[in-house]
């Protein structure tokens, strides 16, 4: 048999689900399932990317594969068995309550989204294409509805339904006009009408602004293992489609395209950190930082779109090579953040980062990963976030010193250097609040470490921080001409980046030498670290709320985004009053950007509903005429031959 034809009755074989009597045995076979499909397909994504031109090689395991979709199914296949590894733990306590055939559905349509979504980037025609493509819609619809009996999840879920399907019809519009032969597919011929409609039907996917609306929602409704593997690789779906699209553009279509998807990217960058750095939710913190991730993508594709209208290899090359690995590198640190943040969850049952705190010394495993996929997105050297970033950077700057594309070269410059700023105080918040200082709450000081298969899904994103910058930009950046046609010579800047890293590990060397240094001289002294409480500006008994909380850690944020109200003072205190006495405090969230929206759209609903009030008089009489005057409309329509 064909290794191909295995994938059919993998995805059908997703049914034996039902048979597990218990959530744990329904987790497990789902787990297996993909582990297959992951292997296979992990296998033939390599083979795809690093030996191009062993086609049949690679057919035989992924018909349809290329080497741009394999870098998309590497990342599918990872973050897949990761997602599936970790529900076998999370999924008996979540899905308390829940009937077998519920949890039954929920695990055949994790099994059905992970298929769906190589099905899409392996599809070669258009009709298998929109099949996948809708399968993975209707199959992550189902996921997020999971807790559908809170109507917070209900709405996201419908929202996301009716988004998606938008763009499904975007689609369809633009592979209809595209004929028998779509410019997607081949490669060449693309229209720039058809790239507009592409863009924005897969922008809806990706969540690009204006188009995210659903993703804030969404993904913190979803139990924590989809929204791992909604923002590690489904929004991904939306990337590879734009990426494609953008290939198959011509010349003379180039410039402009390029710069409405750079221009899209980088306002998309900077909304998405934005709004994520005043977030006190955990899960929509990470939801809008992958926003923001998109954009920083976005950014690459637009810039290498430019440097394809220039004719320069090397802006095509940085600008989608950069691109291309933080795809990679945000498939594995989002992950790792989205399964931390479900652990937080599962231990304490709070996503508010006000009721959090002092997890670090009661879930150490939990908060040492987080603090890695941390300090990963924070592009720290020697882990994954810095080697795209750094391939942007060098493109930007190395545009400036070549003078092509100086312009859009300083823009992207000065984007990605507020967006790193932004990324850096959102995350040391999320970091430094959820797992340092004091509990906020009975629920983070009774908080115990998760269950041992919860820890190690969360290996092989790891694997991919750590040793993603030493094999990925071999296998990208090398690969360059196969992927997106940028002939270029790669080792200088790969050397220039191990350069950076090897200084960077040698600091950090040289800083963990001298702490064990100075661990072993106050041993040998007889010296023991003192434990004592932090100081608390001379109060004598010190309380959890002397102490930062997510809403007040960057308040000057909150007030220029005109974030009012985070934390108010319901009485407020005396300016002559040296010792406060008993005051109650509140915390509420709001959000600008949706208030102006629900403001917009309830000031018109308003209006219509006070027309259409004219009719309600509460009166049978006025209720009878108006049944009389709608009949005597039929009738003359009728006679006038118009029904």
């Amino acid at each position: 048999m064909d290794i191909a034809t295995i994938f059919p009755y993998l995805i059908l074989g997703s049914v034996l689900v039902f048979a597990g009597r218990t959530t744990r045995v329904k987790a497990i076979i789902a787990a297996v399932i993909i582990a297959v499909g992951a292997v296979v397909a992990a296998v033939a994504a390599t083979t795809a990317v690093v030996l191009p031109e062993a086609v049949t090689g690679s057919a035989q395991w992924l018909p349809g594969l290329d080497a741009l979709g394999g870098l998309f199914v590497l990342a599918v296949a990872v973050t897949g068995v990761a997602c599936a590894l970790y529900a076998i733990d999370y999924m008996p306590e979540h899905a308390r309550g829940k009937s077998s055939t519920q949890v039954g559905i929920h695990f055949t349509a994790l099994v059905a989204l992970f298929y769906s979504m190589i099905g899409v980037v392996c599809a070669t025609e258009t009709y298998p294409f929109l099949f996948w493509w809708e399968l993975m819609t209707l199959s992550s619809f189902v996921l997020v509805m999971f807790d559908a009996q809170h109507k917070e999840v209900l709405h996201a879920a419908v929202g996301y339904l009716v988004l998606m399907h938008i763009g499904f019809f975007l689609l369809l519009g633009a592979f209809a006009a595209s004929g028998a032969e779509p410019a997607f597919f081949s490669g060449q011929g693309m229209t720039v009408p058809l790239f507009l409609l592409f863009l924005v039907g897969f922008g809806i996917k990706a969540g690009i602004f204006p188009l995210h609306m659903w993703l804030p929602v969404a993904h913190p409704a979803a139990p924590s293992h989809v929204s791992a593997l909604m923002s590690g690789v489904m929004i991904k779906m939306g990337i590879y489609g734009i990426v494609r699209a953008a290939l198959a553009l011509p010349q003379e279509a180039l410039m402009a395209m390029g710069l409405v998807v750079f221009a899209l990217g980088a306002v998309t960058a900077l909304f998405g950190i934005a709004r994520a750095a005043v977030q006190s939710d955990l899960k929509r913190l990470l939801a809008y930082s992958s926003i923001e991730n998109i954009g920083i993508i976005c950014l690459g594709i637009g810039f290498g779109m430019v440097g394809r209208a220039l004719n320069s290899d090397f802006i095509t090359y940085a600008g989608f090579g950069g691109a291309l690995l933080h795809v990679l590198g945000h498939a594995h640190y989002k992950t790792m953040l989205f399964l931390g943040a479900g652990s937080v969850v599962a231990a304490t049952h709070h996503r508010d980062m006000n009721r959090l705190g002092g997890l670090l010394r009661r879930m150490p495993l939990t908060g040492t990963l987080f603090l890695v996929a941390t300090m990963a997105i924070c592009t720290v050297p020697a882990l994954m976030g810095f080697t795209s970033e750094f391939v942007l950077y060098d493109g930007f700057f190395g545009a400036v010193t070549r003078g092509n594309g100086v312009v859009v070269a300083v823009v992207g410059i000065v984007v990605l250097a507020l967006v790193g700023g932004l990324t850096l105080m959102t995350f040391t918040k999320a970091f430094g609040i959820s797992f340092l200082g004091n509990p906020r709450s009975c629920a983070a000081r009774d908080a115990r470490e998760v269950p041992l298969l919860m820890l190690l899904a969360q290996v092989l994103p790891l694997a991919g921080i750590l040793v993603g910058p030493v094999l990925y930009p071999y296998m990208v950046l090398e690969n360059a001409d196969a992927l997106f046609g940028a002939r270029y010579y790669a080792q200088p800047i790969i050397d220039t980046m191990f350069a950076v890293e090897w200084v960077m590990l040698g600091v950090a060397a040289v800083t963990g030498g001298l702490y064990y240094l100075k661990l072993r001289l106050n041993r040998r002294a007889a010296l023991r670290p003192l434990r004592r409480p932090t100081w608390g500006c001379a109060f004598t008994v010190p309380t959890k709320r002397m102490q930062y909380t997510a809403s007040s850690y960057n308040r000057e944020l909150q007030t220029m985004m005109g974030e009012r109200g985070a934390e108010r003072l319901v009485h407020e205190l005396d300016d002559e009053e040296l010792f406060p006495t008993r005051h109650t405090f509140a915390t509420e969230e709001r959000d600008s950007t949706a208030r102006a929206v629900t403001h917009w759209f309830a000031l018109l609903l308003r209006r219509w509903t006070a027309r259409l009030a004219l009719f309600q008089t509460g009166k049978t009489n006025h209720y009878v005429l108006h049944a009389l005057l709608l009949l005597v409309l039929i009738l003359i329509l009728s006679l006038c031959g118009a029904l």
